[in-house]
């Protein structure tokens, strides 16, 4: 076929990622260098693009007038001798027979069906020739694909034939799958290997091929970690995501073509290979000296790992072999038959340490027993929970989910599967987790497992769905339970009582401290008592009774230190924040996100951030809030609980608006807008009308903060007490400035009742700082200011502290004390300029001049990174890291042309003109 005579068809989609792949293969396609010609063979595992990246390779040759020839692997004709060269030359046919001598004569022996006379030498030099007479009038590129399934007397040939192009203007290239045995034919030839798609590329290839699927929902988040960059899982799985298919557990679609190809090269194993993949299937990853020992004890011996993973269905790393991708082991596992899991069973079983025996033991007898059995069931229970205390969630999760296929009685399905759904969820995959429920569903009616059951549902729904009804469902468990499962009813009430707060809804969740407190015993153990005291704090704060309050959340913090759980640690962290201990309650937090990965609760660890997050903005750590809520959000996304991304974007929102970026403040709220209406997030849209309160007055609109502050209710239509009690300081202040002084006075007594209680300096600052404004006479409000002055020394507040100095010297200067503003407000502009708080900044330098000093502009004060504001350093950051522009706007929540925006002014301030000049000054 000459492609290079007409026009080519329309081109296929982009093929992001591949560019250094693309510019090697469009190098080949153009005139050979003096010498001869060129060979390539493209090697990468199913899936990887091969065949488009020959696609696009044999488009650009015809572009360019070259001359592109086509041969294809096909399966059926793999065992019959040059079957694959016969069909190569029936498009050349008129030029074979032109050709002269011998050459003509051997290739004519193949079109006509016969093997030639001379052997495979002569046969290596005919193509050669033919090679030769088709690149003649113009360069000639020779496009092999699946040169796996080519007979081999085809394959020896090709590969002759590229070996020697020497003189001849063209190019071969080979395009086969990694597993497959072809590198001996195409010896010498230079390979290049396909890895898998960077997540950049990965993200952009679902963008332009599933423009309805959203960017950062969770059927993207989940298609792209399945698909782990394979071009063709990506389309498969997402095809299969928007027609509502995506299978349960995860694996590739009905008809997957890649799921099919994963299976041929199982198929093509031998019995001891087959035998090697059984036993990692069923046994998870091993150590190689393990599955030696357990494939001998099979029959066939060790060989059968090598050739496993010359196949690339296993994967050795570090001495661990395991078969790799959660998609491969998907389509394979379907292949196993019951025979063949009892047998993996049996001989793990023999060949592992007692302590991780006792699973595949007990796997072993559940399946040899005709029918139910309480001892293998036992057995069972018992690994499981040695598996979550030594392994975590996720292995726990997994012995569940295989005893369940082992059991004989449904009951047991079902109370396996509603296991395996818990566990699945507190390692952090809440979609998977809800299949597994489904499938619990599917044994045992519409609430599978009953109150267990319930509670996971509630907690699934808690942080991925509707709080309200997360409430009701996780209500609902805590009276299942029988009296003596009191653990995992007193969760059951944690859980609803942070639904109600998510919700916004506090008549609920008084309700449920009543009961909290009805359930209360003098003998419970310590993680109760934490749940109990934590209502109690909690409801005694919300309904101002402050000095009860402080008992009961102190006595929480105590007892979290006295437990190793994650989930203690962030109720404590919880109360520690809300009794104004914000270095207690940061330390927490970080021990919580500590505990939660080192114990494999993945689920727990952007909870925890959260309020790693919140402390570290109390403590005006802003570059630690941010990475803690930047990380906080990548991972609820990553783990599907959106409602926590909401918490995350929040956050980041906050501290965009306490920096007076109004604008970026602005961009995240707006991407958590539709999920606080759509799921009614009471809390999250409060608190946003108090972060939208925050940017007003760092733009100097009181008015509009103070009606921001109006709407501040939840989503049950109950003020939020939670964020009032937190936002008094910034109402005050807005409230004062509209001349609205009553309500200013009464939401500072308020306020003030909650700092006296909590003895917290930083709170008792602001109280004083509230007063000073509010007060009418200049000797009242100048011994507040100055008290505030004086407590904001004893904590690590700065930011806060620059603010008091602002109103201080405001009001100094206006009862003509301008000597004593001056030095408040150098200090206050300096403060302003080290946070990148741009408009507190300018509202500071304009007290400082209206008091009579002279201050330059507050964006141009010299010296290299100091020049740039603090999201300008953090994206020059993460240039120096390599990040694509798009990565950085997903990672910051900007837009790809806010990001080319920053970066040409940031270009501009620091005089360099590329990103690897720009890299080096930040590495």
């Amino acid at each position: 076929m000459e492609a290079g005579r007409s026009q080519p068809a329309a081109w296929p989609p982009a093929l992001y990622g591949r560019d250094r792949e693309r510019t090697l293969l469009d190098a080949l396609s153009g005139r050979a260098p003096q010498g001869g010609g060129r060979a390539l063979l493209l090697l990468g595992g199913p899936g990887t693009g091969r065949t488009s990246l020959l696609t696009a390779a044999a488009r650009t040759a015809a572009a360019a007038g070259a001359t592109v020839l086509r041969t294809d692997g096909a399966r059926a004709e793999a065992r019959v001798p040059l079957a694959g060269l016969h069909r190569t030359l029936l498009q050349v046919a008129p030029r074979v027979r032109a050709l002269p001598g011998p050459y003509g004569a051997a290739l004519a022996e193949v079109l006509a069906g016969r093997e030639p006379a001379g052997g495979e030498l002569a046969l290596g030099a005919a193509l050669s020739g033919l090679v030769a007479e088709l690149a003649r009038p113009a360069p000639l590129l020779w496009c092999v694909d699946d040169a796996q399934w080519l007979d081999p007397a085809t394959l020896r040939a090709l590969g002759m034939a590229a070996r020697r192009l020497t003189g001849i203007d063209a190019a071969v290239v080979f395009a086969a799958d990694e597993g497959c045995p072809v590198s001996a034919a195409l010896e010498g030839l230079d390979v290049l290997r396909l890895g898998p798609l960077p997540p950049d590329a990965a993200r952009r290839t679902l963008a332009d091929r599933f423009p309805g699927l959203p960017p950062h929902g969770s059927d993207a988040v989940t298609v792209l970690g399945l698909a782990a960059g394979n071009p063709l899982a990506l389309v498969e799985l997402a095809g299969a995501a928007v027609a509502g298919r995506l299978p349960e557990p995860p694996a590739l679609p009905e008809g997957s073509r890649l799921r099919e190809r994963h299976r041929e090269r199982f198929r093509a194993l031998t019995p001891g290979a087959r035998a090697v993949v059984a036993l990692l299937l069923c046994g998870g990853p091993l150590a190689v000296a393990v599955l030696e020992s357990a494939a001998r004890r099979r029959g066939p011996g060790a060989g059968g790992v090598e050739e496993a993973r010359a196949r690339g269905l296993v994967e050795v790393r570090d001495g661990t072999a395991t078969v790799p991708g959660r998609l491969l082991r998907a389509s394979l596992t379907g292949l196993l038959s019951p025979a063949d899991r009892l047998a993996a069973y049996g001989t793990l079983a023999s060949v592992l340490d007692p302590p991780a025996a006792g699973l595949f033991r007990a796997l072993h007898r559940l399946g040899r027993s005709a029918g139910p059995s309480t001892g293998p069931e036992r057995e069972l229970e018992a690994a499981a929970g040695s598996a979550r205390r030594s392994a975590g969630h996720a292995a726990a999760a997994a012995a569940w989910e295989r005893g369940a296929e082992a059991a004989a009685r449904p009951h047991t399905r079902v109370r396996w599967l509603v296991a395996a759904a818990a566990d699945t969820q507190a390692a952090g995959d809440t979609r998977r987790a809800r299949g597994l429920l489904r499938r619990a569903g599917a044994q045992g009616g519409p609430v599978p497992g009953g109150a267990p059951g319930t509670l996971v549902r509630g907690e699934i729904e808690l942080r991925d769905g509707v709080p309200a009804v997360a409430c009701r469902d996780l209500t609902a468990a805590v009276g299942g339970f029988p009296a003596g499962r009191r653990a995992p009813a007193v969760r059951a009430l944690m859980l609803a009582g942070e639904a109600a707060c998510l919700a916004g809804d506090f008549a609920a969740f008084f309700a449920l401290a009543d009961r909290a407190d009805a359930l209360r015993r003098s003998d419970d153990p310590p993680e109760q008592r934490l749940v109990f005291d934590h209502f109690a704090g909690l409801a005694a704060t919300f309904r101002g009774r402050h000095d009860r309050a402080q008992w009961a959340l102190r006595r929480v913090v105590r007892l979290a230190e006295t437990l190793a759980d994650p989930e203690s640690a962030i109720w404590a962290a919880q109360a520690a924040y809300t009794l104004g201990d914000a270095p207690r309650a940061h330390a927490l937090a970080t021990s919580a996100v500590h505990r939660a990965r080192r114990q494999g609760a993945g689920a727990l660890v952007p909870a925890a951030l959260v309020y790693e997050a919140l402390c570290a903005l109390a403590l005006d750590r802003y570059a630690a809030a941010g990475a803690a809520a930047e990380e906080g959000l990548r991972l609820s996304e990553a783990t599907g609980q959106r409602n926590l991304s909401v918490d995350h974007l929040s956050v980041l929102a906050l501290l965009a608006a306490l920096q007076g970026d109004s604008a970026t403040a602005g961009l995240r709220m707006a991407a958590a807008e539709r999920a606080v209406a759509v799921r009614g997030l009471g809390r999250p849209g409060a608190f946003n009308c108090w972060v939208s309160a925050c940017a007003d007055l760092a733009a100097d609109r009181p008015a509009d903060a103070l009606s921001r502050f109006a709407r501040m209710r939840g989503g049950a239509g109950q003020v939020n007490l939670a964020v009032r009690g937190m936002a008094a300081p910034h109402f005050v202040e807005a409230a004062v400035r509209c001349g609205q002084r009553a309500k200013a006075a009464g939401a500072l007594r308020a306020y003030e009742h909650w700092a006296a209680a909590s003895r917290s300096s930083v709170r008792l600052a602001l109280a004083h700082r509230c007063h000073g404004l509010l007060a009418e006479d200049d000797a009242s409000a100048v011994a507040h200011f100055r008290e505030a002055l004086r407590l904001h020394q004893g904590d690590d507040t700065v930011l806060e502290l620059a603010k008091t100095e602002l109103f201080y010297a405001s009001r100094l200067r206006r009862t003509r004390r301008p000597g004593e503003a001056r030095g408040l407000l150098r200090d206050a502009v300096s403060v302003f300029r080290q946070f990148d708080a741009r408009p507190w900044a300018e509202r500071a330098a304009a007290e400082l001049r209206a008091a009579g000093d002279r201050v330059g502009p507050v964006d141009r004060e010299p010296g290299g990174r100091r020049e740039l504001t603090a999201q300008q350093t953090r994206i020059c950051e993460l240039v120096a890291q390599g990040a694509t522009n798009r990565e950085i706007a997903d990672l910051l929540l900007l837009s790809t042309r806010t990001v080319e925006y920053h970066l040409r002014n940031i270009f501009s301030r620091l005089g360099v003109r590329s990103r690897v000049e720009l890299a080096s000054l930040f590495r």
